[in-house]
């Protein structure tokens, strides 16, 4: 789709679905239509105008339930092979002749935008709990409907898409969690999908079978390492091949690790082992950036993952080696699954005042800016959906700052927790972290947890700073219930954190008019105990 020209609504629904050019007739997998329509009043605007004069139908019907039934319908018709329901192909007649005009005109076609929009809710209401794990008993036709969306979404081969006829180099359709509830833009109009456009960054959908029906987690969290030096931080060469023509105040360093006592697996083991005693059941693990070798990880997955049947999410660094850059990774590991790995997204980059801040001025001069020197090549993004009320994505420090390539894909679907990894100073509310996370959980309402090591923290003396030492602070929640962001403190003494997250539910309404009828998650902190 090159040139000047600006081209009609069907063009770039063919585009999206090449085989409507000699068949017209409309997608029967609800996720295709949803896909071609958001996408059309995505480009157009014409969402915008849709709302002008709304809802569209008769005074003495009510839109939801309008939307609802047809939704359910049209579950019901793809399971027995009759395609989409007659509400869907007469709209879909109706819309033909609106896709004649230009994407630009489209905008200010309202009736052609209602169309467009109600199509779109309609799909949207039919996918309802798609992508999530099912609890209780369910019919057979919503099981077929499900286990269908489930296989094309959990279909990492490419790239996560539930759609089935757009091709996720176009674009790709992905379940939703959250819906934002302030301004107006096209991820305001649905609940249970969403639009994803770029093809720069690969979701990896994960769905978790069979984990336990849990209304409350206990998850340890550990700020390893406890001490971090200078030394680990060091200058690094480029590649003979890369950044040839960069200016002489450019460099790279890389941080490598150094043996600890006491020993890292055995000491987190040893933690956990405390904190179920404490707590009466345990779930999961979370370290943060750049905490453990692959080596480390392998012996603590062992003893969390397999041996203690909990989940374990941490950071881990690969050393460069004569032909690769290092790796700065999380790791996501829980029971039935096998090892999600993940890449940071964007090299640190170390200015003069961080050189400063962390005491890193012997190690690397203040007159160069300093870039970790890591590969960036792979850029996906995974979602693990663990529970009817849990879907969690994790970020790599930078990642979170920055709005390209994860912010947009995070914000379309909403994930109910996300989880920053740092290598950062203390998380209080005036940092950066705290900011970042309350963009999140104002829109579209995410939960936020974001976790540094204690080293690190301790190792920040920012000079502007006037206040008493917060350096202890190693953790930070933020979630779409509180007006503040909650600071964690490691207390003097203690060697991890076990954080309670529970079961919470905020009724959620989308720019149309439709109620989600307040089922999605949105979890809380409910409890902090020091270990």
């Amino acid at each position: 789709m090159t040139g000047n020209k600006c081209i009609t609504g069907w063009e770039y629904a063919t585009f999206l679905i090449p085989r409507l050019k000699d068949q017209e007739s409309v997608p029967e997998w609800p996720p295709d239509v949803f896909g071609i329509c958001m996408a059309l009043l995505m480009q157009s605007g014409g969402y915008t105008v849709a709302l002008n004069d709304w809802p569209p139908v008769d005074s003495d019907e009510d839109w939801a339930e309008v939307a609802s039934n047809v939704g359910q319908s049209w579950r019901k018709s793809w399971a027995i092979g009759s395609g989409a329901p007659n509400e869907v192909r007469e709209l879909w007649v109706k819309i033909r002749p609106h896709l004649d005009k230009s994407i630009e005109e489209l905008k200010s076609d309202t009736k052609g935008c209602q169309i467009l929009l109600q199509l779109a809710a309609f799909a949207d209401s039919a996918c309802e709990g798609v992508g999530l794990p099912r609890e209780g008993k369910t019919t057979s036709i919503d099981q077929k409907f499900w286990d269908h969306a489930d296989d094309l979404v959990t279909n990492t081969s490419n790239s996560s898409n539930v759609a089935e006829e757009i091709h996720c180099s176009r674009a790709r359709v992905l379940p939703k969690m959250r819906t934002p509830q302030n301004g107006l833009t096209v991820r305001s109009l649905s609940h249970n999908l969403a639009l994803c456009v770029s093809g720069e960054l690969q979701p990896k959908w994960h769905l978790v079978p069979n984990y336990p029906d849990e209304q409350c987690l206990n998850i340890l969290v550990v700020p390893w390492p406890y001490q971090i030096d200078p030394v680990q931080f060091e200058k690094e060469s480029p590649f003979s091949t890369e950044m040839r023509n960069m200016p002489a105040n450019f460099g790279f360093f890389g941080f490598r690790h150094t043996e600890r006592e006491p020993d890292p697996v055995e000491h987190i083991t040893s933690l956990f082992d405390r904190a179920r005693q404490q707590m009466g059941s345990m779930h999961g693990v979370i370290l943060p950036e750049l905490a453990l070798t692959p080596e480390l990880y392998a012996s603590l997955r062992s003893e969390i993952v397999d041996e203690r049947e909990s989940f374990l999410i941490s950071g881990v660094t690969t050393p460069r080696t004569v032909k690769t850059h290092s790796k700065n990774e999380v790791f996501f590991d829980i029971p039935t699954l096998e090892t999600i790995k993940q890449g940071k997204h964007h090299r640190w980059k170390l200015d003069p005042n961080q050189l400063t801040q962390y005491s890193l001025g012997s190690r690397l001069h203040t007159g160069k800016l300093w870039w970790e020197h890591i590969d960036v090549s792979a850029r996906e993004l995974t979602f693990v959906s663990m529970l009817p009320w849990l879907v969690v994505c994790v970020l790599i420090c930078e990642d979170l700052a920055r709005p390209d390539p994860v912010g947009d894909l995070v914000r379309a679907v909403g994930p109910n927790l996300v989880i920053a990894l740092l290598m950062d100073g203390p998380q209080i509310r005036p940092r950066w972290s705290a900011r970042c996370a309350a963009t999140l959980a104002d829109d579209p309402g995410c939960s936020v947890l974001c976790v540094t090591s204690l080293g690190m923290s301790q190792l920040s003396h920012p000079v502007e700073s006037t206040s008493a030492n917060r350096s202890r602070c190693v953790a930070l929640w933020k979630d779409a219930f509180s007006s503040n962001a909650r600071e964690i403190e490691l207390p003097i003494g203690a060697g991890a954190l076990v954080l309670s997250i529970s079961e919470s539910y905020i009724e959620q309404w989308s720019a149309d008019g439709r109620s989600d009828s307040g089922v999605t998650g949105c979890p809380l902190l409910s409890g902090v105990r020091e270990l």
